[in-house]
This record gives C-alpha cells, structure tokens and sequence, in this order.
C-alpha cells in the first residue's frame, strides 16, 4: 500500500495511549516498523516485552523506535496496574500461541499477560495479531485459546497465511484495521458487503485496450475498512496497481462485461447489505475486436474506431438482489461544486441508491492518487470535505453504512 503520510496530515490515534506487547516470534522484527507507523498515526506508545522476546530484539532498538525503554519484569510496584490504567488499548504483535494461551488460561507469569488481564478488567480494547506455524496455528490448542480470548472480548486480527506459516500482517492493512477497531470497534459484525475497485479494459485487439488510470485505492480502503471493522466483504476489481486486501474474498475481472456478469452472479447466491460500486468501468468498447494485432502501418490516415456502449454495472443487481444500502460514485471534472452536487443527485435519481460520492477528477485529486476532492450527496442534504486523504472518505462511507444498518435494526 501508500507510504503512511506524515503525522500532521493524517493521524487517526491522536491522543491515543497505546500499549504495544511484544512477544518471542520470529516476526518480531516487523514490529518496529508497526510502532514507527502507529506513533506516525499520532498514537503515544509504552512496549513491553515477554523475556524471550527481549531475547530475540535488541532492547536498545525498541527504545530507540518508540523513545523510552521498554517494561519487561515486575518490579514489584504494580506496573501492571499503572499501565492498564495509562492505556487506550493493548496490542499484542506478534502473539505467540504461548502467550495467548497464558492470557486465555489465566498463566499470569510475566508482565504482559498480567498487564492484559488488568486491562481487560478495567473494560479496555486488546488487540491481538498471531503469528506462528500453521500447524499450530490449526492446532486445537489455538482454537481453544481464541474462542476463550473472543469470549473475553478481545479483537483478533487475522494473520496472513502463506507458506505453511501464520505471517505478519501487511503493514498498512495491520495499521487500517488497528485504527478501525480503536476508534470504531467491530460494528459490522454479521453483515455482507459488496465494493467493486479498479479499471477495466476493453481490447481493440490483443494488446491495445480502452481503459482509464483507476488505480484501486479507493474501492481497496473501503472494502478493508469493513472488514476490519467485522463485515465479510467481496471485493470484485478490475485492473488495479495496488495490492488486494487479504480480509476479503477478492475476484478480479478484467472488462466491463465480465463485472457485470460476476456481479449478476453473486447477486443471484448472496445477500448484501450494502454495495459500493467505486471502480471506474469503461463506458464503452470497440464495436468489434480484432483476434491479430492490427498492423498501423497499413491503417489509412485518420483511421476510425466505432465505439458501443457497455453495460451499466450497478444495474448488475436487480430490484430482486438489491443490497439494503446502495451507494455510487460520481467522478466529474467540474470545478462548481453545485454542479458536482447536482451531477451527483441526477446519479441518486438514475440509479435509485442511497448516497453519492461525488469527487472531482484532475489536478492531483481523484485517479492514481491518494486524494480525492469529495461531497457525500444524499437526496435531501450533503456535506463537502474539500481535499482529502483517500482513507477519510473510506470511513465516512463505511460510518454511513453502519450508521443506517443500526437504524433499521440490521447491524450488530
């Protein structure tokens, strides 16, 4: 993913007191990386350590990445308790399966299953990240330990798993869900939600298509803010120059076509809560395709290619199928904002959905960055952001979804 931005321009845990645990995992590594990120995310960071972590990483590295040394025995002066009662949240990255089975058992031998216990009694977030072998990771040991760590209410994050093994989340998809699940909790719990991403290609021929420069970003953030905060989520994207999010059942497509049909598909064997169509499909295609490459050499001066319209993806789901919530997206290159508004009502209209991103393309906004220029455009009201972070605007969306689910009595 995007390189996080600086702290002044987005930082989501500002004011945040965040306890980060560290366990003995040869991941440990990657989590100097996840402290830099969550103090560049305006969060304030205490570490402590297992013994055999402090083993495995430099304790001298550790202060250097968040500035103090980190808590690693008891002293005999009721850390445990100080730390609890100082922290927002406890994050556990990595979590061996040795240490998850100490919180979930109550083996309160060292300083950071105590120091969890203490705060979980006093009601706050832990969030914890496995890493291991996935033969343990299997094991119905770790099933044991996670249902009894759920039951406790604590949020665990999926590892990646790849190669045999239990991995380290990527970083920016660990950071996003950290943050969604801090400060917005697992309130889509029980729901299915839809996001569409990406560019498609239409082909004059094999290697020449139609296409536009959607990079993905948007349809990305939305759909793993979701997820993060509890929604299964399928993500059905086009061509994208990013990474697909690995919290969610992803299905690329290449042309219009193929959206439309997988579309029609899962909206005749699934039922959405919400959709959010945010890819950037081609309007249009070549009238026909040539199966060879066509040779410009022999093409006539002022050669033409007669274009036809594709079909309209979110017309995909039908009166039948339609999700309870239905949102589009509204990409226009006015600089008005009343005639972005009112472009973005015509598309409510058109499409009878429920809200409108109406963003402006150009200028560094929109297509290929990580900005977007947006209103959120109701029938009956709106509200302009101005120029901002793509991952604002994510929230906002999956804010509003939430939001309406818990009106109608639909979301956890």
């Amino acid at each position: 993913m995007v390189e996080l931005p600086p702290r002044s321009e987005y930082a989501p845990l500002s004011g945040k007191n965040i306890l980060l645990g560290l366990t003995a995992s040869s991941s440990i590594y990657k989590s100097i990386d996840l402290a830099r990120g969550l103090l560049r995310m305006g969060a304030k960071l205490k570490v402590i350590m297992t013994r055999e972590a402090a083993e495995l990483l430099g304790v001298k590295l550790v202060e250097w990445a968040v500035g103090s040394k980190p808590y690693i025995e008891e002293s005999g002066l009721a850390e445990h308790i100080d730390l609890a009662e100082w922290a927002d949240a406890l994050i556990i990255a990595p979590a061996t399966l040795r240490t998850l089975s100490s919180i979930a058992y109550g083996f309160l031998d060292q300083l950071l299953p105590l120091t969890t216990a203490t705060v979980l009694g006093r009601g706050g977030r832990v969030i914890v990240v496995p890493t291991m072998n996935q033969y343990l990771y299997n094991s119905p040991q770790y099933r044991f330990a996670a249902e009894k760590l759920r039951g406790m209410g604590v949020y665990i994050v999926p590892p990646l798993i790849s190669e045999g093994k239990a991995k380290y989340p990527p970083l920016g998809e660990l950071l996003h869900c950290i943050d969604a699940l801090i400060n917005r909790g697992r309130d889509l719990e029980n729901t299915r939600i839809l996001v569409t991403a990406g560019a498609t290609r239409e082909y004059f021929d094999p290697i020449r298509f139609i296409s536009n420069p959607s990079s993905g970003l948007m349809g990305v953030l939305i759909a793993r803010e979701a997820a993060c905060r509890g929604a299964s989520v399928d993500l059905v994207h086009g061509v994208m120059s990013i990474r697909e999010p690995i919290y969610t059942r992803n299905n690329r497509v290449e042309t219009t076509g193929e959206m439309y049909r997988l579309l029609q598909e899962l909206g005749s064997t699934e039922k959405y809560h919400a959709a959010v169509f945010a890819a950037a499909p081609s309007d249009f295609k070549p009238l026909t395709r040539s199966s060879t490459k066509i040779q410009t050499r022999s093409l006539p001066a002022g050669f033409t290619v007669r274009l036809q319209p594709t079909p309209k993806t979110i017309r995909a789901l039908t009166r039948r199928n339609k999700p309870l919530i239905n949102i589009v997206f509204a990409a226009e290159t006015t600089e008005d904002p009343l005639e972005l508004v009112n472009k973005a009502r015509e598309k409510l209209e058109e499409y009878k959905a429920d809200l409108a991103v109406a963003n402006v393309i150009g200028r560094g906004k929109g297509f290929q960055s990580e900005y977007i220029d947006a209103c959120l455009v109701e029938i009956d009201k709106h509200h302009c952001y101005g120029t901002v972070r793509k991952e604002v605007i994510a929230r906002k969306i999956v804010d509003y979804i939430a939001s309406k689910l818990r009106r109608t009595g639909t979301s956890s």
